[in-house]
């Protein structure tokens, strides 16, 4: 077998291949005769050799893997995706008040400090930091003119869904002469999300494709989730001439989006609803028209409905983390609005983590109680989430 590039993909000799050829060339050279058993010295080369090859094989197969988007991963997936005009949507910080009682008149720095954005690293910036060691950076620089307690906003120094519990900011990461007292009475005002997650991207990407569909319905989708912040969304049509099972009133379409903005939404139903049909939802948002006046966009947020999974999981000859597992599956499995929970899409991800995980019994539920392999929601404005909380593995 050789090195293939052709119209069936990229073919690569594998480990024991190289090694074979390496061993045949090794005995036309010095002869038949030569040690080449694996704790000979020769042999050892020949090991050496061919797993060297081996790993370059596997760096190029990567590479070429990372050219279909739906492959791809980190950085390389949001090069993929720029294609289709879609960008990863972001993380955010959390911040939360925080009340500083000081004795005296003083200075504290913030983030606003030049010298600051800069570089949050740098000595004087205002630094507290919670029980578990999370810290947190004064988001203003603010100046005491005596003694008092103030409630200040401090903004998480980690991107991403930081949890603030109260009373467990107390400790400065420097201690300033004169601050007496710290301490969070409340949580997080600004609850900062996660970086988007692959899987989630990837989901977009292939909506997204949709956005010159000649279907107005798989055209205003697909615009949908080319939006900065959209994770989820369906676009429903009721063409008949009666109120539909949904409740939807006739020849009216009904949008639901998980996540964007709400102007950036009403602008995207505006620009591609046809003329005649009606709209369904909760949400009105008036979008100013090209010629005058204003249109008023209409949808619907999800409802969001409990899942709850369980499984067994073994893992012959080792010991599995459960906690990172779970953290995984709610990290990286996504569901869509309206779309049914299903237990294998879960198998295959959790396989995904570890090919010698021996997953049985995988099941999902919405009450705890009565589970199932397919689990269809209740209305298709509903969306099933994921929490650790509610995953049980034995």
């Amino acid at each position: 077998m050789s090195d293939v590039l052709d119209e069936n993909g990229l073919q690569l000799k594998d480990l024991e291949t190289l090694r074979t050829e390496l061993e045949d060339n090794f005995k036309s050279i010095y002869g038949s005769d030569i040690n080449l058993e694996p704790n000979s010295p020769d042999g050892q080369l020949v090991n050496i050799f061919a797993q060297a090859g081996a790993d370059l094989r596997e760096m190029l197969q990567q590479l070429n893997t990372n050219f279909d988007p739906d492959q791809a991963e980190g950085v390389v997936l949001d090069q993929r995706v720029a294609i289709n005009n879609i960008q990863r949507a972001g993380g955010t910080y959390t911040q939360t008040p925080i009340n500083i009682t000081t004795d005296r008149a003083l200075n504290l720095i913030g983030l606003d400090s030049e010298s600051a954005t800069l570089n949050p690293d740098i000595p004087g910036l205002y630094t507290i930091k919670d029980d578990s060691g999370t810290e947190f950076y004064l988001l203003s620089s603010y100046s005491f003119v005596g003694a008092s307690t103030e409630s200040l906003t401090f903004r998480a120094a980690e991107i991403g869904d930081i949890q603030v519990q109260v009373n467990t900011i107390t400790t400065p990461v420097e201690v300033v002469p004169g601050v007496t007292d710290i301490n969070n009475p409340s949580g997080a005002t600004v609850q900062g999300v996660d970086e988007e997650p692959d899987i989630t991207l990837k989901i977009r990407r292939k909506q997204s494709t949709s956005i010159s569909a000649v279907g107005f319905l798989d055209s205003m989708e697909a615009a949908l989730f080319s939006l900065d912040g959209v994770t989820t969304a369906i676009v429903n049509e009721n063409n008949t001439g009666i109120v539909d099972a949904d409740g939807t009133q006739p020849k009216t379409i009904w949008a639901i989006v998980e996540g964007g903005d709400s102007d950036e939404i009403g602008a995207t139903i505006y620009a591609k609803k046809s003329s005649g049909s009606g709209m369904r939802g909760a949400q009105v948002v008036s979008v100013p028209r090209t010629g005058g006046g204003t249109f008023s966009a209409k949808f619907d947020r999800p409802t969001n409905v409990n899942l709850y999974i369980k499984f067994t999981l073994e893992l012959p000859g080792g010991v599995y983390d459960e906690d990172f597992i779970k953290a995984q599956i709610v990290e990286n499995i996504i569901w869509g609005v309206g779309a049914d929970a299903v237990a294998s899409t879960i198998t295959t991800f959790v396989q995904s983590l570890n090919a010698n995980y021996q997953i049985t019994d995988m099941e999902v539920s919405d009450d705890d109680i009565t589970y199932v392999q397919i689990l269809a929601p209740g209305g298709k404005e509903e969306r099933f989430v994921n929490d650790i909380t509610r995953i049980t593995i034995s």
